[in-house]
């Protein structure tokens, strides 16, 4: 802690980029909080190990059937989640963290392995580029993925130049992987293919420290598995074999090309993206210009065929893999076309001067984008504030009632009546279903979808209060069974 702030004392070009990356990422942070499925689902989970006494050793139930997301995002959350007494507002903090830490990261290790003005330069362009500030504002198990990135890189740079001792350092990158997303496992491709270009090998000290450092931070792997059957296990096994709808072969091939494409595109120019730019080879010209870095000698032939290792690996994959895919499932390989990109500026600057000037006004043009974007969007207000303040008016209105229960009906379009449990279990109510015979809130989303009689908007959502009430012992009779909020299954959550 001690070298670090001495660091950060003496890099004020630094600490001015992480000031603007921490303004990026925490500018109405609360405001624009969403809170949806995702965030009903890990609320849930760290009420049951806080509040049900209930370690566990898995997340949410992932997409691939069988396969879980790992715990550690949700034991980060736990010290901010009782430090706001339970409250999800503080999901926001450690995810802030992580993010302005993986910005640091990109400063240190780009710094370490080319030199201290491209370690600036990769730093201030994962800061201030609104492709990967909406990315680290949001709050899921996955968005620590470019942290993971960023320390694999590192990894692979020194695997390939014949460094050895990092190989803890990736060991424990393998076993984060459960834990953030499998779609990272395979860049793990290219981890001993740069081994193979290294022309050396690592001692059995430096292969015993990587296999008892893998072992440890694999341990809750490990022990769920050996627990259930090694039922993930069997699950990957079949999903491999099983057709998930996604496609494979040359189609899917393209699929990805495309897709890897888009991603480019939304990196260098979101949020206005040429979508012309699809179909023209931007994606091979920014990798063909990597090659071109070797011949200026801002990066190892070694190297670069490393990174390429890496794409192939991620191409390779779901090419043959029938997995349903996004645009997500490549972010990983964005940190190279940051790398080029960072190289290129860097060569550039040195030029000339009248280069300089136009370089920095260029990056100066970045972060002024951004800043009006962030500054001026339209947010459509439907997220945790007004979610919280629907559900803390109905605690109000059925407590000034006399309802002892109530039932919660909703008219949303497909997939938005999701955010709200989480907040009924805070306020300690009672929720059944409408067919019950409780009194009935509608929550209607967006607001124009129906109206009723004394209405309450809480920005696009509108909570609509029961105008049939049932008699006392009806509603009493309701109230006599299981409180469903509490007891209904909800989507990914198993214990």
């Amino acid at each position: 802690m001690t070298n670090l702030i001495n660091t950060l004392k003496t890099h004020k070009i630094l600490i001015l980029i992480l000031l603007i990356a921490l303004f990026f990422r925490t500018y109405e942070v609360i405001d624009r909080f969403e809170f949806a499925h995702d965030g009903d689902l890990y609320s849930w989970i760290v009420k049951d190990i806080v509040v049900n006494g209930h370690p566990r050793l898995i997340g949410q139930l992932t997409t691939a059937p069988g396969i879980y997301i790992g715990p550690f995002f949700y034991y980060m959350l736990i010290p901010f989640f009782i430090l706001t007494k339970m409250d999800p507002i503080g999901a926001i903090i450690p995810i802030t963290i992580v993010s302005i830490f993986t910005v640091f990261s990109y400063w240190w290790v780009f710094k370490k392995l080319f030199n201290p003005t491209v370690g600036l330069i990769g730093a201030f362009l994962y800061g201030v580029l609104l492709w990967v500030i909406q990315l680290d504002r949001r709050v899921v198990p996955s968005t620590p993925t470019n942290l993971w990135v960023v320390w694999y890189f590192y990894t692979l740079i020194n695997l390939v130049r014949g460094n050895f001792n990092v190989l803890w350092i990736l060991a424990i990158l393998i076993a984060l992987v459960w834990h953030i997303h499998i779609a990272l496992a395979p860049a793990l491709f290219a981890a001993p293919i740069a081994i193979l270009f290294s022309r050396k090998w690592p001692t059995k000290k430096q292969i015993l420290v990587f296999f008892i450092f893998l072992f440890i931070f694999s341990l809750p792997l490990i022990m769920f598995e050996a627990k259930h059957g090694f039922i993930q296990t069997q699950s990957f096994i079949k999903n491999l074999s099983f057709d998930q709808g996604g496609g494979n072969g040359y189609s899917k091939f393209i699929f990805l090309s495309y897709k890897a494409t888009l991603n480019l595109i939304n990196l260098i120019f979101s949020p206005e993206n040429p979508i012309f730019l699809k179909d023209t080879p931007i994606l091979v010209a920014t990798l063909l210009s990597g090659l071109l870095l070797v011949k200026k000698n801002l990066i190892r032939l070694s190297e670069v065929l490393t990174l390429i290792a890496w794409i192939i690996g991620i191409f390779g994959f779901y090419t043959f893999s029938s997995t349903v895919i996004s645009e997500y499932y490549l972010s990983n390989i964005e940190i190279i076309y940051i790398m080029i990109f960072s190289l290129w500026i860097f060569y550039i600057l040195k030029f000339s001067k009248a280069w300089k000037i136009i370089m920095i006004g260029f990056l100066g043009l970045l972060f002024l984008r951004s800043f009006i974007y962030i500054t001026s969007v339209d947010y459509y207000h439907k997220g945790y504030i007004e979610k919280k303040s629907i559900v803390e008016y109905i605690k109000k209105d059925s407590l000034e009632r006399g309802f002892p229960c109530i039932s919660v009906s909703y008219i949303t379009t497909p997939g938005e009546n999701v955010g709200f449990r989480y907040f009924f279990y805070l306020n300690n109510l009672h929720v059944n279903s409408p067919s019950s015979g409780s009194p009935v809130y509608t929550i209607v989303l967006p607001d124009e979808l129906a109206n009723g009689r004394d209405e309450k908007i809480f920005g696009h959502i509108k909570v609509i209060p029961p105008d049939q009430i049932p008699t006392k012992e009806e509603i009493v009779k309701s109230c006599s069974g299981q409180n469903s909020n509490l007891t209904d299954p909800l989507l990914g959550y198993t214990e």
